[in-house]
């Protein structure tokens, strides 16, 4: 409306005066995340090539708009949920939406580029066709399994017993859904995925079936559960599909960051990844690798395998060729929709190339490292469970079947001390330490779901010991105060 108080319709001077408020939000946006990388710039980790010059601790300051109670400093021990972008992820996103706001939007797309697809294939060792680029790793894993030809019965989903929720429920969707059968199959006591039951259920597919309808068994892993530290064997697993024709779909959430990921070494025919987790790039990004036989398969007239066209397309995944036919792209960009946040991807660009600067390798010497201290430090004190890993897990026995412990660290003392998780993450929180909570959910047996949530603390290589120690501490006595609250 205007000073008089009537509606008015919009004109030129109220849509400068929109266009200026918009500036001015982006340009608040911008100062808002400089404002924190301020002490960063002058403590902050800083590479050159593939050296990492000096590691800080992992404290950033908190932003004042979240409260009086909010500590000046925050601990960071989420790598598993989110971790904090380095200065070169945040520099490139800010950078952009500068230039965004220089010349416009379609202007910055098309004069500045991101390689987010080129930085990941060079860090997953696969090709930059093979890459497309997600919103998330849910959204990743949710096009390449939906983009499965289900049809009946005679079609099977193979997955193991410590399965991540997210991925759990969609089987049973498409089990409702299309016919096809589930087939839940055991881990080791040690809460390694049991590969001889794996080749017994594809060997339960005969030859004959096999010949007929090739490819119409889904074998699923997840990497690294979401509570657990147990690296499954993957590579034992995508072999054993190799060898039967299964195709192969891997969740790499949890690893792709944190250890070095191997796609092809691996053998599966797709895996999905986030940003925001080891990776330390922005939030909303994801990616995903489809093998190249995946892509052909799909498009292959006569095929009678899984492999089928994305679950959803527009036209930056497929051509309108005539008015009544379209044609996939060739690579795995057919599995993108077209309008994208192009600062995240210039994010998550950067943040894949300091991953690989850094080195995924050493970065995983260094924080698993750190949660065997953990590890050792929560064993001692009283009350506390340690939840990551089965008792009877050994990681030399591990290393001997291809699978390996992680710097995911989870325990519970509710069991022991009736302290629930959830009370004692509020406390660590108000404390200035980031860790989260992790729900027993993730999981087909009844037993394993009967478990009380866990406090999970996952450390990275931005982390030093005495954090560790600063952590420790902080358990001891928040415990200690929780479990004297809850006798009284």
């Amino acid at each position: 409306g205007g000073r008089c108080g009537r509606r008015c319709y919009p004109t030129r001077p109220i849509y400068m005066h929109r266009r200026t408020a918009v500036v001015a939000g982006i340009a608040g946006v911008a100062i808002s995340v400089l404002a924190p990388g301020v002490l960063a710039r002058l403590c902050g980790p800083r590479f050159c090539g593939r050296r990492l010059l000096a590691t800080r601790p992992a404290r950033a300051t908190a932003s004042e708009c979240k409260g009086d109670s909010t500590p000046s400093t925050v601990l960071h021990l989420n790598a598993a949920g989110a971790s904090p972008m380095p200065t070169e992820a945040r520099d490139a996103m800010v950078g952009y939406l500068e230039y965004e706001v220089e010349v416009g939007a379609y202007t910055a797309q098309k004069k500045r580029p991101h390689a987010a697809r080129e930085a990941l294939a060079t860090l997953l060792r696969c090709d930059v066709e093979e890459v497309a680029l997600l919103d998330s790793a849910q959204a990743a894993w949710a096009r390449a399994f939906y983009s499965l030809n289900f049809t009946s019965s005679a079609d099977r989903i193979l997955c193991f017993a410590s399965e991540y929720a997210g991925n759990a429920v969609a089987y049973l969707q498409m089990a409702r859904r299309t016919g096809a059968r589930i087939e839940v199959l055991p881990m080791r006591t040690d809460g390694i995925a049991d590969v001889p039951a794996l080749e017994a259920a594809l060997q339960r597919t005969t030859t004959s079936e096999r010949a007929e309808r090739p490819g119409r068994t889904l074998v699923a892993l997840t990497h690294i559960q979401t509570s657990e530290s147990i690296v499954q064997p993957a590579a034992a697993v995508g072999a054993l599909c190799e060898r039967y024709g299964a195709v192969f779909l891997l969740d790499t959430c949890q690893s792709v960051g944190q250890l070095p990921v191997d796609v092809r070494a691996l053998g599966c025919d797709f895996a999905c990844g986030t940003g925001r987790k080891w990776l330390r790039a922005p939030r909303g990004t994801g990616f995903l690798y489809v093998r190249r036989r995946a892509l052909d398969e799909a498009t292959r007239s006569g095929s009678t395998s899984l492999f089928g066209e994305p679950p959803l397309i527009d036209h930056s995944g497929a051509v309108w060729s005539t008015p009544d036919s379209y044609t996939l792209l060739p690579d795995a960009k057919r599995f993108e929709m077209w309008e994208a946040d192009e600062a995240a991807r210039h994010g998550l660009e950067a943040a894949a190339v300091v991953c690989r600067a850094t080195g995924p390798a050493r970065n995983f010497a260094h924080a698993t490292r750190l949660a065997a201290r953990l590890r050792s430090g929560l064993a001692a004190i009283p009350g506390c469970v340690i939840r990551d890993a089965p008792p009877s897990f050994d990681e030399e026995v591990a290393r001997s079947l291809g699978a390996a412990r992680c710097a995911i660290v989870t325990f519970e003392a509710e069991s022991t001390l009736g302290v629930r998780s959830a009370d004692l993450h509020s406390a660590l929180e108000a404390r200035g330490i980031s860790v989260s909570v992790s729900p027993s959910t993730h999981h087909f047996e009844p037993a394993a779901r009967a478990r009380p949530s866990v406090v999970r603390i996952s450390p990275s290589y931005i982390n030093a010991e005495s954090e560790i120690d600063t952590a420790l501490a902080a358990i001891a006595e928040e415990l200690a105060r929780l479990a004297r609250e809850k006798g009284a």
